[in-house]
């Protein structure tokens, strides 16, 4: 579905990413990992075209990334940013309906398709009951659900997120990972998401892209990504790793000591 083939960006001779390389299948879900200021939140707007690539070369579904026009792009990628999209002053519904702009021309009319898109995102992120409320008026939680509906709306085979849980409560956070998870093993939808939970990424049937310094440190299957060595050297921070009480899958915890 994705092929990133030694890709570099630069801003003002500064490397932001550096020869970064992997594929994604169709289906997949690959986490990006990293500290802060590695590049992750770079290599998103390198796949969604929105910020310029110095070398190497992004193809979705064999084609490169340069020869789509906007439209097109829209029609293959969504994308859930970091913030939170409280501060829009529109309602749920109005907001949601404008991600259907890659099927439409000034002119043209509201279709039973973008309907049908429309009722099924909603249904889909348990979000029907906010779809008359404006979006100032949601939790951060409903506003995240609010977003991915938007995306979902969008109806693209790949969705693509950059920290979806930022700033959310615990509750919230499981609730956006579960939808998540959802909409990639149910739906199919080939997942891109930047991450900082780490136990989160290191789950099986993810693949997990560790970057460091505009650099790639780790690519590989989520479930041989937590290893203290590797952790250490990405964080420069010691782990601890205990069985989950519930699940029996090792976590990784910082340890203060």
């Amino acid at each position: 579905m994705i092929e990133v083939n030694g890709l570099s960006v630069k801003i003002h001779k500064t490397a932001l990413l550096e020869a970064i390389q992997f594929h994604i299948a169709e289906g997949d879900h690959l986490v990006v990992v990293g500290p802060n200021g590695s590049g992750k939140s770079t290599l998103l707007k390198s796949l969604l075209g929105i910020i310029a690539v110095a070398a190497g070369e992004v193809r979705i579904k064999g084609k490169p990334l340069a020869e789509y026009s906007q439209r097109e792009l829209a029609r293959l990628i969504s994308y859930v940013p970091q913030s939170s999209g409280k501060q829009l002053p529109f309602e749920v519904e109005d907001f949601i309906k404008m991600s259907r702009y890659a099927y439409h021309t000034a002119l043209s009319d509201w279709t039973p398709d973008d309907q049908a898109a429309l009722d099924d995102a909603l249904r889909i992120t348990n979000t029907t009951q906010f779809r008359h409320r404006q979006m100032t008026t949601l939790s951060g939680g409903e506003c995240q659900r609010v977003m991915i509906a938007a995306a979902l709306c969008q109806q693209t085979p790949v969705m693509v997120l950059d920290e979806p849980t930022s700033y959310l409560d615990p509750h919230h956070q499981v609730e956006v990972h579960q939808l998540i998870s959802r909409l990639n093993q149910q739906l199919g939808i080939t997942v891109v998401e930047v991450s900082h939970d780490i136990n989160h990424a290191g789950q099986q049937g993810r693949h997990v892209l560790a970057l460091q310094q505009g650099k790639s440190l780790w690519y590989g299957p989520g479930e041989a990504f937590l290893e203290a060595e590797r952790l250490k050297t990405l964080y420069q921070q010691e782990f601890v790793f205990v069985p989950h009480p519930h699940s029996g899958r090792i976590i990784a915890l910082a340890d203060p000591q």
